[in-house]
């Protein structure tokens, strides 16, 4: 068991695919904000999984944190965590409600549907054992009525992750000012405007006009050449020989997984154009998320709203 004094009291709870890896590295570059992991940890989540997190992650999957790294940390006022599923994680809700009374927390929105098909080409791009179309994706949803279930994985990426009203509602009522809510387009209007909104928040002195702020984790697909593939799949035999000839597992993580990095390495890809018909079976689908995003103060208090 690990155990660390220094408790995360800035968490950037999602959702998936609305910003949050953008605003994670915009956040860790200030001086006053130390990230102690490299980018996500759902250390509120640890355990059994809630509910299926991938469509090859069902619920039940087993959640290890990584462990945080804290041999540079300077004493910084804020320190950060970002675990993009933890908005609706009822065990991260209570966690914060209830042992975290410092902490506040950023919430990011995005239209449904975007967020919809972004999970599923980020998928796509992340996980070798997902071969899933994004057509055949969206027939899949079709035929369970677009209603998730946390006992298909299949689908629950994209039919519950996009559903943010409640969980949006129920972390904003109960914690307040702690909780602040932003949509994805406030980050691309105006990201700088809306990071220091965030800093303000954070009593923390706002970044300087000129201030660049890259984008990152944009949407792509898995490299379909052969030379990528084989990095991401080798031939049995050759990790049948690796492990004889070098059997320490830390040893051929070192070698090896920077020779195999190229190959999950994401290219740039538009998403297939969806028909008119799909899109009006989406949009009846998601009407209640559609509806709450477009009318963000008649159901959140605009104070906790920062949008540019």
């Amino acid at each position: 068991m690990h155990r660390y004094n220094q408790t995360p009291n800035l968490l950037l709870i999602g959702g998936p695919k609305t910003g949050t890896t953008s605003l994670m590295h915009w956040l860790r570059d200030h001086d006053s904000i130390f990230h102690p992991w490299p980018n996500e940890s759902h250390f509120l989540m640890a355990g059994a999984a809630e509910f299926p997190t991938a469509p090859v992650h069902p619920r039940g999957t087993a959640i290890i944190a990584p462990e945080p790294t804290f041999n540079k940390y300077a004493e910084e006022p804020w320190i950060l965590d970002k675990s993009a599923f933890h908005v609706y994680s009822e065990r991260a809700f209570t966690a914060v409600r209830d042992q975290m009374p410092e902490a506040r927390i950023i919430i990011t929105l995005r239209n449904p549907i975007d967020l919809m098909l972004s999970m599923h080409q980020e998928h796509s791009k992340r996980l070798v054992d997902y071969n899933v179309s994004q057509a055949d994706m969206l027939e899949l949803a079709a035929a369970r009525n677009f209603q998730q279930s946390a006992d298909d994985p299949e689908t629950w990426s994209f039919l519950a992750f996009p559903r943010l009203k409640h969980p949006t509602i129920k972390w904003a009522e109960s914690l307040g000012d702690r909780v602040r809510i932003i949509p994805l387009s406030s980050i691309k209007n105006d990201p700088l405007a809306t990071l220091n909104d965030i800093l303000t928040w954070l009593e923390l002195e706002p970044l300087p006009e000129n201030t660049k702020l890259p984008r990152h984790n944009e949407g792509g697909d898995m490299n379909p050449s052969g030379w990528a593939k084989f990095l991401r799949q080798p031939p049995k035999f050759l990790i049948t020989l690796a492990k004889i000839l070098l059997p320490s597992h830390r040893l051929r993580k070192a070698i090896f997984d920077p020779l195999r990095r190229p190959g999950f390495k994401a290219k740039a890809a538009s998403r297939p154009t969806l028909s008119e018909e799909v899109r009006i079976d989406l949009e009846a689908a998601f009407a209640e998320e559609i509806d709450f995003l477009a009318n963000l103060e008649s159901h959140i208090d605009s104070e906790l709203i920062i949008s540019h």
